[in-house]
């Protein structure tokens, strides 16, 4: 595995377009990207497909804007109007005097309080339209639960690309091997077969039971490590409780 690229993080202003193009992109780059044995979080791309530095400095963009656009909304002012403002035609007017329509209103800005004012807006268009993400009865208001329950659904696209650009700017280029690199790898293999499955000089192969036998001392090692420090957990968390409880019978005498 060589070295990985280094991460694009310079501010870039990207067009309409730019961004366009930059995102559409993302499909195809992760799709070159295969994950590390053994190591499920990480990533790699054969070199000729990992991602090109305006590529990369396009994608640092977006994620850039992504990461703005799931910032917490700390203005309550402005997610009251997108409330207010939703509410209207609903049950808001109808039989309720200010003082109620106040306390309504903060009840939507309580549930919808860390939430970025992006996700708001767009579910608030969501309800207007009758396009919502997640099932509404649409002859009723939908409850503040429902309305923040809207607004995380629909971030998880957001939250799913700024994930999928990390991946791509964090991935590891490698070089494929070549056939001549193929070739050396199947002589090693059929010299290792020729020798009888040696391991080394004098070291033949072990046995499948051999290999069961030391599986199983490994695990009851560990098993013999875990319960000396459960035990050892326990006797200090009981010790702590018989000092609590004495320190509570001297406070009652």
């Amino acid at each position: 595995m060589s070295s990985r690229l280094p991460s694009t993080r310079t501010p870039l202003t990207l067009s309409p377009a730019e961004v366009s193009r930059a995102e559409a992109n993302i499909s195809a780059l992760r799709g070159n990207l295969a994950p590390v044995d053994g190591q499920p979080m990480r990533f790699c791309v054969p070199r000729g497909s990992e991602a090109t530095t305006a590529e990369r400095r396009a994608l640092s963009a977006v994620a850039e804007r992504v990461r703005a656009e799931l910032q917490p909304c700390r203005d309550r002012r402005s997610v009251d109007a997108l409330v207010t403002r939703i509410l209207i035609g609903f049950e808001q007017g109808r039989g309720r005097g200010d003082d109620e329509n106040e306390v309504l209103i903060a009840e939507y800005i309580e549930a919808l309080k860390d939430l970025p004012l992006a996700g708001i807006h767009a579910a608030a268009g969501r309800f207007r339209d009758g396009t919502t993400l997640l099932p509404w009865v649409r002859r009723w208001r939908p409850s503040p639960a429902e309305f923040a329950a809207e607004v995380r659904e629909g971030l998880i696209p957001l939250r799913a690309k700024l994930v999928h650009i990390r991946q791509i700017l964090g991935a590891e280029v490698y070089d494929p091997p070549t056939d001549e690199d193929r070739e050396k790898v199947a002589a090693a293999a059929a010299s290792w077969l020729n020798r009888g499955g040696e391991t080394g000089p004098g070291r033949p192969r072990p046995s499948p039971e051999a290999v069961a036998a030391a599986r199983e001392d490994v695990l009851h090692e560990h098993g013999a490590k875990f319960r000396e420090v459960a035990v050892g957990s326990l006797a200090q968390l009981a010790a702590r409780l018989d000092a609590k409880a004495a320190a509570q019978r001297e406070q009652v005498t």
